[in-house]
């Protein structure tokens, strides 16, 4: 039994005979399952946490988890992020429950039914809200990455530039309009490297790499107040002198950094 808190609900990822004590350990609780046989419990704003368990921030809950029960984890925490704010069906306004969606709304290969979210005014299938987003490792032809610090950051924070993809807007194209937006530069080419989860409050990231035309970096000043290029000795230096921090291990931003740091990111 975990307890986070993924903003306005607290809840609690239980399995197995714990979700048959949700109801008595948190009142007025609705289990919503989330895979391998987990579900996520929400409880009301300010309700206190039962025995065995602790209010504590979903980021800070993540690393501590075991590498197999991320990924369950992180689909937890979307789920209880889109259940907390879309609690009506964004067609007629109907209530969003829980329930074993019908035949027609699943492939044949799924079986009788999967779980998932129904509108009880239309019988409409509801599924969770994802906004795609790009992170970007930019290089130079020196093989140095282009690292910033974003304005709502912490001291000495730097990661990759990432955005939200626009409406009508392809990955590629997100990575090239974010890139010369944030820090002003130009890419020529870029390949696709990885994607996370990342339910913060409900996002998908794609990890990109992407070669700088020009190395000239000309921040925005709003959301980026400052981006470097860095060596992989540089920035050994800035992380053992305390000037840079980077983002936490699970993130995939963390993840292309160090495996640009191995040497391994162009042979992907």
């Amino acid at each position: 039994m975990i307890g986070v808190i993924p903003g306005v609900a607290p809840f609690l990822l239980m399995s197995g005979h714990q979700l048959a004590d949700a109801a008595r350990l948190l009142p007025a609780t609705r289990p919503d399952p989330v895979g391998d046989g987990i579900s996520v419990v929400l409880a009301k704003p300010g309700a206190p946490a039962p025995p065995g368990a602790a209010w504590i921030p979903a980021r800070s809950a993540l690393p501590a988890l075991p590498p197999q029960t991320q990924p369950t984890a992180l689909r937890a925490v979307a789920v209880a992020n889109w259940r907390d704010q879309s609690r009506f069906c964004p067609a007629c306004g109907g209530p969003v429950e829980p329930a074993r969606l019908h035949q027609r709304d699943v492939s044949p290969n799924d079986g009788p039914g999967q779980e998932g979210y129904l509108c009880l005014w239309e019988d409409r299938a509801v599924f969770p809200r994802t906004d795609p987003c790009v992170i970007t490792a930019i290089l130079d032809s020196a093989d140095r990455l282009l690292l910033s610090h974003a304005a709502n950051h912490p001291d000495g924070l730097y990661t990759l530039v990432a955005g939200f993809v626009e409406a009508g807007e392809s990955l590629e194209d997100a990575v090239r309009r974010e890139t010369l937006e944030e820090v002003g530069i130009e890419v020529d080419a870029m390949r696709f490297i990885r994607s996370q989860p990342w339910p913060f409050p409900g996002s998908l990231m794609a990890s990109f790499a992407a070669w700088a035309s020009a190395t000239e970096i000309a921040v925005d000043g709003a959301e980026i107040t400052h981006a470097a290029w860095f060596t992989r000795p540089e920035l050994t230096h800035a992380l053992a002198s305390g000037q840079v921090t980077l983002p936490m291990d699970y993130s995939v931003a963390r993840q292309t950094i160090e495996t640009w740091r191995s040497g391994n990111l162009v042979g992907l």
